[in-house]
């Protein structure tokens, strides 16, 4: 069910699922991408269903997603695909005839669950039931920012969701039915498999439209949520509000949650009546570290994330390679029943994450001597806002391509609410105009909205620059930190 109250059962869903397969028979073949850009709503599962149905593969988009990362993301999958809602339908309808792969586009319309009636006529059903497919078939295509700073193609196969469900479920904490809230996009992954998970167990999933703070316990009340599973800012948005009778009105009786604030961990027990459970993973690995049940209230407010889950193996190794024994700190490393086996096409960027078997995941973490892991920092240079992975790369070069700007430094800075915001230093040609406003309305139109700068600083005198010509950004530090004090705030300057 969705938080403004339309519901749908499982046999709906697959029924619409089917219908739409029917007619995506004549536009796809087995192997072949199409583009997902829906928000939250029911035709987002219809949709991937139907293409997973036909042997086809998801490339799941945002819904505002820009004329850059669009085309990006349709020319290095190769769709020839894409399923579009109004937000979405003019920028991927605009790159046919402009990309190599790409040859039609189709609009789910207003009528929730029936978006693709338009289309379906007397179309004959393709049966899921009937449809066979090796685990190994790829069936989904998602998109992670590295340090190279080009987003990198991972790719899921079924096998991934069902070792992801399977973690889901041996985690059950109840026997009865469950309800999860979940206040995150369908295109991010996680609330699609725990969907997939509840129609294997008979359990429900709330999905928000769009995540509200002042809206979610009122969700929450009114949809008899038992769960919810939160990442990134969210705990922060949540406690940010005035206290309220309404927080503990609720059924809701347990929370796993993605980075934790661990300076208001108790505050958030304390407030909302429930425990709150940490859990670690990332888009190459899925979940591989979580919080025992049984022992998470003595952690509380330590800020530690668990122990390895029972498939997964992890280590920590230091800066020169070697392997941590017992209690210590370093990168950690994976491996075991972790499905990643390298981003698409792109062997150079999967090298530097995979080597003998393990996983690299750029996380610096502390090891204690009962063996509990605690996160200390990234060795990776991303921005993480809200739990978004964000390459600064990317965003300096939309940036340098505005006609005003000489070239860009993009940092992360500290931000209560969303954990890390965006900053970007802009050096001017010679006689341009400083138009902060402007260069913001640039990103918007060619940026998903998470990646639009925050802060914009004027660089008044030229960068700093390394032998290789690179800029040096901690040298654009004041006292060890990237400060917004002289920067342009686009929070402040809007209505």
């Amino acid at each position: 069910m969705f938080d403004d109250g339309a519901t749908y059962t499982a046999n709906q869903l697959c029924a619409q699922a089917e219908r739409l397969a029917g007619h995506l028979r004549t536009l796809i073949t087995a192997g072949e991408r199409v583009a997902i850009a829906l928000g939250n709503r029911a035709e987002y599962v219809v949709a991937f269903l139907a293409v997973l149905a036909n042997r086809g593969v998801a490339v799941s988009l945002p819904p505002d997603i820009g004329p850059h990362d669009a085309r990006f993301a349709i020319e290095d999958a190769g769709c020839v695909l894409a399923v579009t809602e109004p937000r979405s339908d003019a920028v991927l309808r605009g790159l046919i005839g402009s990309t190599t792969s790409l040859r039609a586009v189709i609009e789910a319309q207003d009528q929730e669950p029936f978006g693709f009636e338009h289309l379906l006529g007397d179309v004959t059903p393709l049966p899921l039931a009937e449809v066979e497919a090796p685990l190994d078939d790829l069936v989904d295509i998602g998109y992670t920012s590295g340090t190279t700073g080009l987003p990198k193609a991972l790719g899921g196969r079924h096998a991934e969701t069902l070792r992801y469900m399977d973690v889901h479920l041996r985690r059950r904490r109840r026997t009865d039915a469950m309800r999860m809230l979940m206040p995150l996009q369908l295109h991010y992954g996680d609330p699609l498999t725990f969907l997939f998970a509840a129609m294997c167990t008979g359990d429900s999933l709330v999905l928000m439209r769009k995540f509200s703070a002042s809206r979610f316990w009122d969700v929450a009340r009114t949809s008899g949520a038992t769960e919810i599973l939160t990442i990134g800012s969210v705990p922060n948005l949540l406690l940010g509000r005035p206290e309220s009778p309404a927080d503990r009105d609720h059924s809701i009786q347990h929370a796993t949650a993605l980075a934790i604030p661990r300076d208001h961990h108790a505050e958030l027990e304390r407030r909302f009546g429930f425990p709150w459970s940490e859990t670690y993973g990332s888009s190459e690995s899925g979940p591989a570290i979580s919080m025992p049940p049984h022992v998470a209230a003595e952690f509380v407010g330590s800020g530690a994330l668990g122990i390895p889950l029972p498939d997964v193996k992890a280590r920590l190794v230091d800066p020169d390679g070697r392997v941590v024994e017992g209690a210590g700190s370093g990168e950690l490393e994976l491996a075991g029943e972790i499905v990643f086996d390298g981003y698409l096409h792109n062997p150079e960027a999967t090298a530097e994450v995979l080597h003998d078997g393990w996983l690299r995941t750029g996380d610096l973490m502390h090891r204690d001597g009962r063996g509990v892991f605690y996160f200390e920092g990234r060795r990776k240079e991303l921005i993480r806002r809200s739990g978004i992975n964000i390459a600064p790369a990317e965003v300096e070069a939309v940036l340098r391509r505005h006609p005003t700007v000489l070239d860009a430094a993009v940092v992360p800075v500290e931000d209560p609410v969303m954990g890390e915001e965006i900053k970007a230093y802009v050096e001017l040609v010679p006689g341009a105009a400083f138009d902060p406003a402007r260069l913001v309305d640039f990103c918007t139109k060619r940026l998903t909205r998470q990646k639009v700068p925050r802060y914009i600083e004027q660089r008044v005198e030229a960068f700093p620059r390394t032998p290789s010509q690179r800029i040096p950004k901690k040298e654009l530090m004041v006292n060890g930190r990237h400060t917004t004090d002289a920067a342009w705030d686009r929070s402040r300057s809007q209505p």
